[in-house]
């Protein structure tokens, strides 16, 4: 619309996800786990992460970062993360079935995007509707479009971006409060099966292309 295009021929549609596939897995276990997945690039804000994985470890020692990617960062912040922490591994990139695996038993899932010097930032973040699909509470920033994908104080926590301190006060708190917990777990749940369902926004696409080749025909045809 900046740009000057015509605000009646702007759609916004969201892509779903697999619901059968991403959901949770009751033969699996919850464990301590703060769970990462993305590129190790700066827009994903995995340095955040680490600095406020360092106070939550300090208030709770037995929880372990995870971090599941690869990128031009990786090696810095591996260092940071040997500096600041007790308990963290750096997995590289791992299958899908993997990540989903990690989604269905860690405790917390956390990407704090923020905006790159270059202007980039954060698109919808499909991990993050994959992450509640699973019943995984989500922590993150509100940056780009992260609001849209998770719904602050329903089904995650979003600190103002930058804010690692608040970052790590919103970890522990769903690390130690499970009624808190177990609302944000059923709510992504029930939110994804409601907005986000692969099959459902599928035949919502399919539908405003049929409107639009029906309309186009209607109109060479006057």
């Amino acid at each position: 619309m900046q740009q000057g295009f015509p605000p009646e021929k702007i759609i916004v549609h969201y892509i779903g996800v697999d619901t059968e596939r991403f959901q949770p897995d009751p033969a699996l276990q919850r464990k301590p786990v703060v769970l990462f997945v993305g590129r190790l690039v700066e827009k994903k804000g995995c340095e955040y992460l680490i600095r406020a994985m360092s106070a939550v470890q300090a208030a709770i020692p037995e929880v372990e970062l995870v971090v599941i990617g690869d990128g031009v960062l990786r090696s810095s912040l591996e260092q940071l993360a040997k500096k600041l922490l007790k308990h963290y591994r750096f997995l590289g990139v791992q299958p899908p079935e993997s990540v989903r695996t990690w989604m269905q038993t860690a405790k917390i899932f956390c990407v704090p995007s923020i905006t790159a010097r270059s202007g980039d930032s954060e698109g919808f973040g499909m991990v993050f509707i994959e992450a509640q699909a699973t019943g995984l509470p989500v922590v993150s920033f509100i940056s780009g479009g992260i609001s849209e994908a998770v719904a602050d104080g329903e089904t995650g926590l979003l600190a103002p971006e930058g804010d690692w301190q608040k970052l790590a006060m919103y970890i522990r708190r769903l690390l130690t409060d499970r009624e808190l917990w177990q609302k944000f777990s059923r709510n992504g749940q029930v939110r994804v099966r409601n907005n986000f369902n692969l099959r459902h926004q599928t035949r919502v696409l399919e539908s405003i292309y049929n409107d639009k080749v029906l309309q186009s025909a209607f109109m060479n045809s006057t």
